[in-house]
């Protein structure tokens, strides 16, 4: 009996881990509603999740007020990954704007924890390299052309740092965050951002409650077979 709950506990841990970092296709992407420009300046917005879920999300950090805010939507496939990020950031000519060669802390927060964001980066870099120095692990998932040239070479990856030659393409970060953060110690002329998320995370709580139910009625189900 002793052997069979331990296997059953591990089974849920396991299956608790599945519900807290599954991915999925669609992304609320952010509608950035205020954005106040600034050395720091800041921002704010609301995602949309798939579920109809909303979450409200905050940035500080440098903002800088370019009039051009870039295309997301003029290489579709630059920001767009088949079965990982299928739609493109809803908000066309909208984003967050920085210049970057300074050591400010760029943090965006969200209401709710998120799993497995994204976020859509648009000319980092032009002529001379620009860098993101994250303070947590990232993944490019796609790169090419953007609105004022680049291709499928101009970002590259060196540990936490993003480093960007007129870069464009989505990064993701794999798990469960509440906020991502990060320097920009070389700069350029402008750069831009917008970041979403496929799926909030369970409420601890009630992933607790659904595990735990779960393991009781293995228990019984377990003692009625004995008699």
């Amino acid at each position: 009996m002793k052997k069979n709950l331990i296997a059953i506990m591990a089974i849920g841990v396991f299956m608790f881990g599945m519900l807290s970092t599954v991915e999925a296709a669609t992304i609320g992407w952010t509608d950035w509603t205020s954005k106040t420009a600034g050395n720091p300046g800041s921002a704010a917005g609301t995602i949309t999740l798939p579920d109809g879920k909303s979450v409200n999300v905050s940035y500080t950090g440098e903002l800088f007020n370019a009039g051009d805010q870039g295309n997301w939507n003029q290489y579709e496939t630059t920001y767009t990954k088949p079965g990982v990020v299928d739609n493109l950031p809803n908000q066309n000519l909208v984003s967050i704007q920085l210049k970057g060669g300074n050591a400010i802390l760029n943090t965006i927060t969200f209401s709710t924890p998120l799993v497995n964001p994204v976020m859509a980066i648009q000319s980092l870099g032009s002529g001379d390299t620009a860098k993101y120095s994250f303070n947590q692990s990232f993944e490019i998932l796609k790169q090419g052309k953007g609105h004022w040239g680049g291709g499928v070479t101009s970002l590259s990856q060196s540990g936490n740092n993003l480093i960007g030659n007129e870069g464009n393409g989505i990064i993701q970060f794999t798990g469960t965050y509440s906020s991502i953060s990060w320097t920009v110690p070389d700069g350029e002329n402008y750069h831009m951002f917008t970041v979403g998320a496929p799926s909030a995370a369970v409420p601890v709580p009630a992933a607790i409650w659904l595990l735990g139910s779960g393991l009781a009625g293995l228990i019984v189900t377990k003692r009625r077979a004995k008699k």
